[in-house]
């Protein structure tokens, strides 16, 4: 059973297109949820409960616990939260993999393996039908390179060389720059376990891979890419200890950005710094430190997906996609040993201690469901407003921000009021909802001042 529910999770994430969408996450979290508790509890009754190594669970739990401390002070708690969310459920997989023995991990891999034929058709039907970089199932091309990373090695492993040949075939096809020198770093950093033969293929593609990444210098997006950088470092001095909060870089990075708007972006193109941009930087020492004391004495043909990929975060942000985060952890999880063991729960403490369970995972899947549910309104918000329908508009984002505060339906609600030749002492409330919840919105402040004059 927990064999099926991580790997379900971690293939789900990926074929959704990298649970991406609000939607797609809350769907991943409430099944991740509903299916741990029944696991526990089925594990509870019966007396006998598997346990992770300690190390592992209490590095795990520092992660897990810094980067809530940073959602919940974030400056923008709306975004960070569902962010938090999504982190803290590939961290998840860490002790539940390391539960596993060697026929559940091998389960978990065959799903990871049906994940990445569904990829490589989608990839190819694209590309038959125009699509010269095919994107599979994924916002764009980078995210895409960044799984096939992870995924290639599950594939040689197994000795699915038709699956291998596929995935570098479409990897080939995002002409990801980044993930080619990622490829190339990897086979020179394990050509001893690799062989000889494996250093020249590593020595041509890390070369074409230079020549490539110097030829896309001089453009703006690649000018853009040392301005996201600097941003981000910006970002990690002003809030060292915790950051800004997960998933908070787009929203902040107008203020760090010296007013120009063109540099606008979703990521900052360097999973660390972005990592410490948002979590801060004890979060990112614990984070590396703790991957290097599993990835160290891991075999060269496990450890060589993960390592490719942390290259990769170093020019790009594939990490930073719930989907592609969630197969970063499973492969990582699977490079350390088995933990092989359990405790004896004694009856009188079962019952307890399975009502606890339920009661966190209900606790936890409402939160989920909350935010769901208000993201759902405020879409169904935006729409009345387009069609013109105000009163149901209002109605619909206040029933959201019941739900969920966001800025968003904050500003909307003070549009409509305006819109309607309401009170606009009632508008300057919405949005000083709205700034104070999202502080860097500069729209927001202007017409906050506007209605004050």
């Amino acid at each position: 059973m927990l064999a099926g529910l991580v790997g379900t999770v971690v293939a789900s994430g990926l074929l959704l297109r990298g649970a991406w969408d609000l939607w797609a996450q809350s769907l991943v979290l409430l099944g991740l949820l509903a299916a741990s508790a029944a696991w526990l509890c089925a594990r509870l009754v019966s007396g006998w409960l598997p346990r992770p190594e300690d190390r592992t669970f209490g590095w795990i739990l520092a992660l897990v616990s810094l980067s809530a401390l940073s959602a919940f002070l974030s400056p923008v708690p709306a975004y960070s939260r569902p962010a938090w969310a999504a982190s803290a459920a590939g961290l998840s997989l860490f002790p539940l993999i390391s539960v596993l023995d060697s026929e559940g991990r091998e389960r978990v891999e065959r799903f990871l393996r049906g994940a990445g034929w569904a990829l490589l058709l989608l990839a190819v039907y694209q590309r038959l039908h125009s699509e010269s970089r095919p994107p599979a199932t994924f916002i764009n091309q980078n995210a895409f390179a960044g799984a096939i990373l992870l995924l290639l090695p599950i594939a040689s492993r197994a000795g699915h060389w038709a699956l291998a040949g596929g995935l570098l075939l479409c990897l080939w096809w995002t002409r990801s720059v980044g993930a080619w020198l990622g490829l190339a770093a990897a086979l020179l950093l394990h050509r001893r376990a690799a062989g000889a033969a494996a250093f020249w293929p590593a020595a041509a593609a890390g070369f074409v891979g230079l020549v490539a990444a110097y030829a896309k210098f001089q453009p703006p997006e690649t000018l853009h890419r040392v301005e996201w950088w600097k941003a981000a470092w910006r970002m990690a001095a002003e809030a060292p200890w915790l950051g800004l909060g997960p998933g908070s870089y787009a929203y902040a990075l107008p203020a760090y950005a010296a007013g120009r708007p063109e540099l606008s972006s979703v990521f900052a193109h360097q999973y660390f710094l972005e990592t410490a941009a948002e979590r801060g930087w004890p979060y990112v020492l614990l984070w590396i430190l703790g991957l290097a004391v599993l990835l160290k004495p891991a075999p060269a043909a496990r450890r060589f997906g993960p390592v490719a990929a942390l290259i990769h975060g170093l020019v790009d942000y594939p990490l930073s996609v719930p989907g592609v985060f969630w197969l970063f952890c499973a492969s990582t999880a699977l490079a350390a040993p088995e933990s092989g063991r359990s405790v004896n729960v004694p009856l009188r403490w079962r019952p307890v201690l399975c009502a606890s369970v339920l009661i966190a995972a209900s606790a936890s899947g409402i939160f989920v469901w909350r935010g769901w549910s208000a993201d759902r309104l405020r879409a169904q918000g935006i729409e009345s407003i387009r069609a013109g329908r105000l009163d149901e508009a209002a109605s619909t984002l206040s029933a959201s921000e019941v739900l969920s505060p966001h800025p968003e339906a904050a500003r909307l609600r003070a549009e409509i009021i305006l819109a309607r030749g309401g009170s606009a002492v009632e508008a300057a409330g919405h949005l000083a909802r709205a700034i104070a919840l999202d502080p860097y919105r500069a729209s927001n402040q202007k017409m906050l001042r506007a209605l004050q004059r």
